[in-house]
């Protein structure tokens, strides 16, 4: 979808407005309760349907909105001055100004230096998030810190001692700071950069999940700035980290992350992939199709998707040159490779064990969700693997098996499997990837092979694989919960 002009019901239901209110300048329709409200309704409902410059024109026309007035009404006002003649409803010209960062180096061969951690004690996550850093200090390089971000309101003395009881802390390694997050997963409210000088640059996303109010929530750049000592700062798009991935060569995003700016922010596919380009100081690279996501900011969520799944890192991981040839590398799901595994899955006791169902009935309807995931899966997988291959990746299928996961019959029973969302990074002074087993031996063995392949160690962070399946209950894993630092 390309969005244009606004369709006329819009339209007619601007100049409506404007009979009702008669003479009244726009600044002072603003104060009353009533205008604003609808205004506000009619400037996302347009926007979602038509192009920004075409949005702000009929205000500017119509109701006389100069910028402070757009701004009310939650125009994205830094944009359009990217159009400079808007105001006559011309969109010539658009050529976004670049932020000035790029993302710090990523993959299997650099150094993780720094990882940043959320906890909130108020979802009941923390005896997992706990668990993991445990792990990660058992396993990782000694020199890798670690940052704890906890909600301002959480008594850090009384986390610290919780923490110590874990056998998650080291003094002279972790750090706890009070920085709101609206997220348990570090790696989508924030990403890693660096600006043209070197020096870190901590870089958050325009808003996170504004529909929900969740951006209410949402890490602050100057509590971020005093926590960290760096400097940081605000995106003029829309992402979570979870769907934008690079390493050393390219930066891939969901295409669902593309629709998502198309609509809120009123903008075309290529402008809207453009202004993603200037934020975040790379090309950008779509996996999946944007034209057919559809992104509803009333719900704040994509459906259709353009995806094979909600996130690409559950789907996709880039480890850098890697192998004797150093060459890229890429891990990719393949619902093939896990389906021939499917028989010694269902036979082992911990995939049925944790169902209500008895084993032996529940085994025949499981294959049959299995199958029904991975052909719808397939094609948007098989497209990943175009886009990575034209990009020179060399790509490894790694074993998958996926529900389907509103369709599903087995209720809030995650049985997924997968390996892609991993931590890849220097361990030892190797190409590591860093993951979390499932505990069916000939599964993940199969998984360590495929690392194997792409070049690079595999390293379990736990032992325990009831760790693995506690994170997928939230459709998340390792990478999910592991943000990098500048």
């Amino acid at each position: 979808m390309v969005p244009g002009r606004i369709p006329a019901t819009l339209h007619e239901e601007l100049r409506a407005l404007r009979r009702q209110c008669g003479a009244l300048a726009c600044a002072e329709l603003l104060t009353h309760a009533g205008a604003i409200a609808r205004l506000l309704a009619w400037t996302r409902n347009a926007l979602s349907s038509s192009h920004l410059v075409a949005v702000a024109h009929a205000l500017h026309r119509t109701l006389g909105a100069g910028v402070d007035d757009l701004r009310t009404l939650r125009v994205p006002v830094d944009i359009l001055r990217e159009f400079p003649a808007w105001r006559t409803g011309s969109r010539a010209g658009f050529r976004p100004v670049p932020l000035g960062v790029t993302p710090r180096p990523a993959g299997a061969r650099e150094p993780l230096r720094a990882i940043r951690m959320h906890v909130a004690p108020a979802d009941g996550m923390t005896p997992l998030a706990l668990t993991i850093l445990r792990g990660l200090l058992a396993r990782l390089d000694g020199a890798v810190r670690f940052v704890l971000f906890v909600e301002p309101e959480v008594d850090l003395d009384r986390l610290q001692e919780l923490a110590r009881a874990y056998g998650a802390w080291d003094e002279r390694r972790v750090r706890l700071v009070a920085v709101r997050s609206a997220t348990l997963y570090s790696q989508d409210n924030a990403r890693a950069a660096v600006d043209a000088h070197g020096f870190p640059v901590l870089q958050l996303p325009r808003a996170f999940r504004p529909e929900l109010g969740r951006d209410e929530e949402s890490m602050s750049a100057s509590e971020a700035e005093r926590a960290l000592g760096v400097r940081v700062i605000q995106s003029r798009t829309y992402w979570e980290g979870g769907n934008v991935l690079h390493d050393e060569t390219h930066c891939l995003v969901g295409a669902d992350t593309i629709a998502e700016n198309r609509v809120r922010l009123g903008l075309t596919t290529d402008e809207a992939t453009r202004l993603l380009e200037a934020d975040l100081g790379v090309a950008v690279h779509a996996l999946g199709d944007a034209s057919t996501a559809r992104y509803d900011a009333d719900r704040d969520g994509v459906a259709p998707s353009g995806q094979a799944t909600f996130h690409i890192d559950l789907d996709v991981a880039l480890l850098g040159r890697v192998g004797r040839g150093r060459r890229p590398a890429a891990l990719l799901a393949d619902p093939a490779r896990g389906l021939r595994m499917l028989d010694g899955v269902l036979r082992d006791r911990r995939t049925t064990a944790r169902h209500l169902i008895a084993p032996a009935r529940i085994r025949r309807p499981l294959a049959a969700e299995y199958q029904a995931s991975a052909n719808e899966r397939t094609p948007i997988l098989a497209s990943y693997r175009k886009t990575l291959e034209r990009l020179g990746y060399l790509v490894i299928g790694m074993p998958d098996l996926r529900l389907r996961r509103e369709k599903s019959v087995f209720g809030e029973t995650r049985l997924d499997f997968t390996y892609c969302n991993v931590l890849p990074g220097l361990n030892a002074k190797r190409a590591t990837v860093h993951y979390l087993p499932w505990g069916i031996r000939a599964l993940d063995r199969a998984a360590e092979a495929r690392f194997r392949a792409a070049g690079v160690t595999p390293v379990a962070v736990s032992s325990d694989p009831a760790v693995a399946h506690a994170l997928m209950r939230y459709s998340a894993g390792l990478h999910c919960f592991c943000g990098s630092l500048p």
